[in-house]
C-alpha cells in the first residue's frame, strides 16, 4: 500500500481547509465583504463596482487579488530557495504562513484595512500553491468549487464502477468540503462576537498543522497517513 507524506493526510488537509473557511469568512464579516482567498469573488465585485462606476469600491476590491498575485511570486521564489538548499519545503511554508497570520493578529488592531486584507490574501496564496495534494489526488484548500465538482464526479465513479477507492477519494475530498465548512461557521460565531480579534481563533489549527509536519522530521513518523 503506498504511503503518503504528512502534508497530504486527510487529518493536515482538512486542517487547510478549516484554516481556509476561517479566513474567508473573517475577512468577509470584518474587512468590507472581500475575501481572503476566494478571488473569483473579490473579481466578481471588483468587476460590478467598476461597472457602476465606484472607483474607491473597485480599488477595495483589488487589494486582495494584489496581494494574492504577490503571493503566487514569492511562493515560487520561495519554493526554489528551499529546494535548491534542500530545506523542508512543506514545514518551512506552514511556518512562514505561522508567522504571517501572527503577524496579521498582532497589526490588525493598529492598522488600516488595506493591511489585514493584504496579508490575508498574501498568506491564502502562499498555502494554496503549498498545499495541493490529498492522498495523490490534486485538490484546492482555499476555493472549494473544483473539489465540490471533484467529489461528486470521483465518488459516483466509484460508485458505478464499484471501485472502493474512488469512493473513498470522494469521500475524503467531502470531509475536507465539511471542515471549509466547519471553519466558516465558527469564524462567523467568532467574528460576530469579537470582531477583528476573532482571528486568534485560527492559531490551534494552524499551530497543529505545524506540529504535524515538524513530527514527520522523526524517522519514526516518515509515511504517516
Amino acid at each position: 500500500m503506498r504511503e503518503y507524506r504528512v502534508y497530504e493526510g486527510l487529518r493536515v488537509a482538512t486542517c487547510l481547509t478549516f484554516v481556509s473557511g476561517y479566513l474567508n469568512a473573517f475577512s468577509y464579516l470584518t474587512q468590507g465583504g472581500r475575501f481572503a482567498g476566494v478571488q473569483s469573488g473579490n473579481v466578481v465585485l471588483l468587476a460590478s463596482h467598476l461597472a457602476q462606476g465606484s472607483i474607491k469600491s473597485t480599488i477595495h476590491f483589488l487589494v486582495p487579488i494584489v496581494f494574492f498575485t504577490l503571493g503566487q511570486f514569492f511562493t515560487y521564489l520561495a519554493k526554489k530557495y528551499f529546494l535548491k538548499h534542500r530545506y523542508p519545503w512543506h514545514f518551512g511554508s506552514s511556518l512562514i504562513i505561522l508567522c504571517l497570520i501572527v503577524l496579521t493578529i498582532v497589526l490588525t488592531p493598529f492598522v488600516n484595512s488595506f493591511f489585514t486584507m493584504g496579508l490575508l490574501a498574501f498568506t491564502a496564496s502562499i498555502q494554496v500553491e503549498t498545499f495541493r495534494s490529498l492522498k495523490g489526488v490534486h485538490y484546492a484548500n482555499v476555493m472549494m468549487t473544483g473539489n465540490v465538482k471533484n467529489a461528486a464526479y470521483i465518488w459516483f465513479k466509484g460508485l458505478m464502477e464499484k471501485n472502493a477507492h474512488l469512493q473513498e477519494t470522494g469521500r475524503n475530498i467531502y470531509i475536507i468540503i465539511f471542515g471549509f465548512m466547519l471553519g466558516v461557521c465558527l469564524s462567523t460565531l467568532f467574528s460576530q462576537s469579537f470582531g477583528e480579534y476573532a482571528l486568534i481563533g485560527v492559531l490551534p489549527f494552524v499551530l497543529y498543522i505545524n506540529w504535524e509536519l515538524w513530527q514527520e522530521k522523526r524517522p519514526a513518523r516518515a509515511g504517516r497517513r
